[in-house]
């Protein structure tokens, strides 16, 4: 490999969302650098058409449908994971729901409890299955994904956006116990990206914002758009890398300056 190579030939992969937006993108990415796949996604037929695609160009791909809100699901598909391929080298914690938007006094307690267990319960479910697998094989990378939301606040999303806080809260903690095991764990917190399942949801319900939404971001940000799921992958796959390592506990922003507020 040179000083400056991504690819990693047969490492193993997991990510959960990997059938849509984000998780799609990292796929994408990861697989045209030889990365093995393991696709965790509720969405079973979303999922089966994403891994269809990406074996038909060349990437080796297993598809396992998972509530990663259930921790048996999840112990489970860890455990089908490392069977087919007796390692896991990069865990991606990237499913999320963003719920609806609504005040606090108006939030009910099943929506509060599904957000809290799929964007932040669920990183501690697939870590405490992760790590020791990692640790039996000499180390590994742990990615999850918070948002800017944990930092600046979100109005009228404050189920996710406390959830997110938490998840920078426990990549922090756990950089600090599994450090020693050769296992770098670190967070992205991206700003707006556009493709992805949280914002569809979202425009489904208010199709009206979409154009005026795109608009504002041009103010908004500074570089005058949303990401892309591919930005965020390509990010993904520096801090998976070798390149990367001596990044530890870190949470790294990707907005293209939105979180310095309005210009």
């Amino acid at each position: 490999m040179s000083g400056f190579d991504l690819r990693q030939e047969g490492a193993v992969a997991v990510i959960t969302g990997g059938a849509s937006g984000i998780g799609r993108g990292v796929a994408e990415v990861f697989g045209a650098a030889g990365y093995r796949l393991v696709l965790a996604d509720i969405d079973a037929s979303a999922g089966r058409q994403t891994a269809d695609e990406l074996a038909s160009l060349g990437c080796e791909v297993e598809l396992i449908p998972c509530d990663v809100a259930d921790a048996s699901q999840v112990a489970a598909m860890i455990q089908t994971a490392a069977r087919r391929w007796q390692r896991i080298d990069f865990l991606f914690n990237n499913a999320g729901v963003v719920g609806r938007q609504t005040s606090i006094d108006h939030l009910e307690q099943e929506d509060l409890d599904r957000i809290l267990a799929v964007d932040l319960k669920s990183v501690f479910y697939t870590c405490k299955q992760a790590v020791p697998l990692m640790r039996q094989s000499g180390g590994g990378s742990i990615l999850n994904m918070a948002s800017i939301t944990a930092d600046t606040g979100s109005a009228y999303y404050t189920a996710y956006s406390a959830a997110k806080a938490g998840v920078i809260a426990l990549t922090r903690s756990l950089a600090r116990q599994v450090g020693r095991f050769n296992i770098r764990i670190n967070c992205l917190s991206p700003g707006s990206i556009g493709g992805t399942g949280l914002m569809q949801e979202y425009y489904v319900d208010h199709p009206e914002k979409q154009t005026q939404d795109r608009l504002s971001l041009v103010k908004k940000i500074p570089l005058g758009r949303a990401g892309k799921p591919r930005d965020v992958a390509h990010l993904a796959l520096f801090l998976a890398s070798p390149l990367a390592a001596h990044i530890h506990g870190a949470i790294v922003t990707i907005d293209g300056g939105e979180s310095l507020g309005a210009q």
